[in-house]
């Protein structure tokens, strides 16, 4: 039996009605596995399959025994998987890890950008002057994920992008991987980018 396989025989435990959709459609999906730096034991595991109408994305925690549902995720699931794994951040670690928890929750419509490469712009900001103008405007706003150390852990500063806007957001994030929002704000929005179905 292949990796594909007995990971998908680990998914099936733990959404089988996802499953059965990889299951009927082998020829059209992928398994993509990304190791994940702050956590010893899990893997993520993307499973893309093409549907002839449409594509499915599907994300799992694997550790090679036990899969963990991550489609979509929430932050509970994901404290779970903390808490399987005895999480213990360190201050390198905390930029992966809140684009993972960030990416990973609320059915990804929010994703963490730190630079213009990280961005799908319209292919027409190469051409039109006064949408180029938006994105240079909006790509003076990206930065690194900033982090310091804070009472109960750290504190991080980052840039998410969410539809067409991008928000300045303030984290407080705990050794433990508990996340909290402390502010956002608006940095730019309308940006030149695909509408997000």
């Amino acid at each position: 039996m292949n990796a594909d396989a007995e990971t998908l025989q680990r998914i099936e435990r733990v959404d089988p009605v996802h499953a059965g959709t990889i299951q009927q459609n082998l020829a059209a999906t992928a398994f993509t596995r990304q190791p994940l730096g702050f956590y010893q034991r899990f893997q993520l595991v993307t499973v893309d399959v093409r549907l002839p109408h449409r594509a499915l994305r599907f994300k799992y925690a694997d550790d090679g025994k036990v899969a963990v549902n991550l489609t979509p995720a929430t932050a509970e699931a994901i404290y779970k998987l903390n808490q399987d794994e005895a999480l213990s951040l360190e201050a390198a670690e905390v930029p992966a890890y809140l684009r993972f928890f960030i990416e990973n929750t609320e059915g990804g419509k929010r994703r963490l950008v730190e630079r213009a490469e990280d961005v799908q712009w319209l292919p027409a900001t190469n051409t039109d002057a006064a949408l180029g103008a938006r994105k240079a405007e909006a790509v003076a706003k990206l930065h690194p994920v900033k982090v310091s150390d804070g009472a109960e852990g750290f504190q991080a500063s980052a840039v998410v992008l969410v539809g067409n806007q991008l928000l300045a957001c303030d984290f407080t994030v705990r050794k433990g991987g508990k996340v909290q929002l402390v502010n956002q704000q608006v940095a730019a929005e309308s940006l030149p980018v695909p509408a997000v179905r």
